[in-house]
This record gives structure tokens, sequence and C-alpha cells, in this order.
């Protein structure tokens, strides 16, 4: 099952919300803290997909969109090379998930404009389950921070609560 165009409104602004809170989560954990990466990094995605969705540079969406995944790609590699984000896992996350889309992008693009297919069958399936799911990863990846600080970090404290006897269940 594809996202239809009006449900696809719904998701855009929940994928939205959803990196503006993660910036916001990013703005209050790095107030008193010199590690302002995440905080960056969240500022870049949140302002790549609030303007892919209002500022138009092509014509067709779909490369629009693709545009807007390669430059935000560039923008992070020039934030790590520039020392404004530093090298960790939530950035690679997301530069791998922009490279994802973006090639599913130019696919779908190439299905629907290129070849001029109008019969729905499972990519159109595939592509709108998977565009949502890594921008859902990617959300969580700057909100969980999973640097390897905070998972030496939890993974202590798991340790910890396992050593005291308490159970999960």
């Amino acid at each position: 099952m594809y996202i239809s165009y009006i449900l696809g409104e719904y998701v855009s602004a929940f994928i939205q919300w959803g990196f503006l809170m993660a910036f916001l989560y990013c703005l209050v954990k790095s107030i008193n803290t010199p590690h302002k990466s995440s905080l960056y990094l969240a500022a870049i995605m949140l302002c790549s997909y609030v303007l892919s969705d209002y500022l138009y540079i092509v014509k067709h969406v779909y490369l629009n969109w693709m545009f807007y995944d390669f430059l935000t790609i560039a923008f992070i590699i020039l934030a790590i090379k520039k020392a404004f984000v530093t090298p960790s896992l939530p950035a690679y996350l997301i530069i791998i998930g922009l490279t994802i889309n973006s090639l599913l992008v130019s696919l779908i693009y190439y299905d629907l404009y290129i070849l001029g297919t109008i019969k729905e069958w499972w990519f159109w399936s595939f592509y709108s389950i998977s565009i949502n799911m890594i921008d859902l990863l990617m959300v969580a990846s700057l909100v969980l921070n999973l640097d390897p600080v905070n998972i030496n970090r939890y993974t202590k404290t798991i340790t910890l609560k396992d050593k005291s006897g308490i159970s999960n269940e």
C-alpha cells in the first residue's frame, strides 16, 4: 500500500515535527556543554526538511527532494570538514539515510516520469514505507545520539542494573 497524496502531507508534517523536536532536544541538551555537534546536525536536518517542503528548486517534487538530500549531505560533510560536527555515528547514519532516500527517490522518479508507469506495483509500497522509516530512524539517531561515549554509558547503566538484582520483567 503506497501512501496517498493527502496522507503524505500528514506524514511529511509528522517527520518535520520529529526533526523540530530533535532540534529542540539537542538545543536543551547542549546548553551547558561545549559539544554542539548534535545541535548543528539537527539544525541542518530541520532546515533541509522544512525548506524542501516550501521552496521548490526544480519542477518535479521528486527531483526537488533528491536535490535537497544531496545538498544536505554536502552541508553535513562540509560541517564535518570545518569541525562544526564531529564525525560520529549519528552523522554517518544520517548521511547513509539521506543517500538511501535519494536513491529511492531517483528510482521512483525514473519509474513514474521516465518509464511512465501508472499501474501500482510493489515498489511504490516499498518506497513509501522505506522513505518514512529511514526518516524516523534519522530522527531517532539525533535524539539518541549514539556515539561511543553514550553507548559505553548506556552499557554501564544496564550492567549496574543487572548486578543490583533488579529484574526488567
